[in-house]
């Protein structure tokens, strides 16, 4: 069977290092029962090595670790248990089950299009959802992914959501009624929404790549006062004290002036001068 185009390169390119991947990490699976298909729409095909299609069909048990790939209008029903997930037209994702019967855990690698999942609450982290740009933990809700070329769109419905930037690492929670976002070339992405949240470990590095933008205002307003920690502090070539080593004091007698030499409130220090409102 001939392989399936999509936007002018084959999937046997695309998959190259996508299958690798998804193989190994199958490979160490203890496989649970699969995803079974309740109803299909054509074209849906799937493939283990992205050489050999074939037709998915209704009443199959979805192989572990295939590849599955719509057309234009085909949609994919898959239930396992109560757990049911969507796999709407023009969509490219692979599933990948890791845990056992009563325990299960699925992996769902996705490279673009849009699914929709609902899996029943669990106490233990029970499924992980990988994009090119985006990685979600998910113990129970009911969620869909939407990926393109550039960016991938996370959408609550029920429960919470844990999701992460895969480039920067930067978490978040997406709770019911919120969305996030995450492009291609973000480095930390966007939320929207109700029940949205950026975690503690997210916020702390956030200031950090931001050079903790507590800048002139919040120095300068205090006396010693360093802007942050580190070489991140707004500051000087000093201590990071706003206006160098001085009293921190913006406007006050000797080094301390804010805009005196080197000694800048956001000067060489690396610092903005600017404070976050959060």
């Amino acid at each position: 069977m001939r392989t399936p185009q999509i936007s002018g390169v084959t999937m046997k390119r695309l998959f190259q290092a996508a299958i690798i991947a998804v193989a190994l990490f199958a490979a160490q699976s203890a496989f649970a029962d699969g995803w079974v298909v309740q109803r299909v729409t054509a074209p849906a095909k799937y493939t283990q090595d992205g050489e050999n299609w074939k037709a998915v069909s209704p009443g199959m048990t979805v192989p572990n670790s295939v590849w599955i790939n719509t057309g234009e209008g085909g949609r994919v029903l898959l239930r396992r248990g109560t757990d049911t997930m969507l796999i709407n037209a023009y969509t490219l994702v692979a599933t990948v089950e890791r845990g056992t019967d009563n325990h299960p855990k699925t992996t769902l690698h996705q490279k673009f299009g849009e699914i929709t999942v609902d899996v029943k609450k669990r106490d233990y982290d029970q499924m992980h959802v990988k994009t090119p740009f985006m990685a979600a933990v998910v113990k129970g809700t009911r969620f869909s992914v939407r990926g393109t070329k550039m960016r991938s769109t996370l959408s609550v419905e029920r429960g919470l959501v844990q999701v992460s930037n895969a480039k920067s690492g930067k978490t978040g929670f997406v709770g019911a009624g919120g969305t996030a976002s995450i492009g291609s070339t973000d480095s930390s992405g966007s939320m929207s929404g109700r029940n949205t949240s950026m975690s503690s470990t997210a916020a702390a590095a956030s200031a950090a790549g931001l050079a903790n933008q507590a800048g002139a205002n919040g120095a300068a307003q205090s006396g010693n006062a360093n802007a942050g920690a580190g070489n991140n502090n707004a500051g000087g070539n000093g201590n990071g004290n706003a206006g160098g080593n001085g009293n921190g004091n913006s406007g006050g007698n000797g080094n301390a002036n804010a805009g005196a030499g080197n000694n800048n409130a956001g000067g060489n220090g690396g610092g903005s001068g600017r404070a976050p409102n959060d």
